[in-house]
């Protein structure tokens, strides 16, 4: 007889913290795991950002799954339609080649660190303001 091993009924939790960077710069910073139990967590942050910049730290989630994929370009494209910012932070391989397959790394800004991301981005904001 095969041994049996128990099938995961629930995900891990999802946890966010919405951290204002300063103002009209939000980060929002997520751990545990994103999956169809847990997207309306994301969802709901994602819909709720105010405008200007919005980072997303995932550098703290375990798994993505292509839902939680699907809204994070969802939130991305909804951000250039608004004409805000929007990056993701990931630094693990796994996200990182998650986002490359699902054509995500093309449509969102990725960032390594979460210095990189909000020095690239504040860049950004000086560039606009200037032109």
């Amino acid at each position: 007889m095969s041994p049996t091993f128990p099938v995961p009924t629930r995900s891990a939790p999802l946890t966010a913290r919405r951290t204002a960077y300063r103002p009209g710069f939000l980060v929002l910073t997520f751990a545990g795991e994103i999956d169809a139990l847990t997207l309306p967590i994301l969802e709901r942050e994602l819909g709720a950002a105010p405008p200007g910049t919005t980072v997303v730290d995932l550098t703290q989630v375990a798994f993505v799954g292509l839902a939680g994929a699907r809204a994070l370009a969802a939130a991305a494209e909804r951000a250039g339609a608004e004409r805000r910012r929007f990056g993701v932070v990931a630094n693990s391989r796994t996200l990182a080649r998650l986002f490359r397959i699902t054509g995500l790394a093309a449509v969102v800004p990725m960032f390594a660190s979460l210095s990189d991301a909000l020095r690239e981005l504040s860049s950004a904001e000086v560039h606009d303001t200037a032109c």
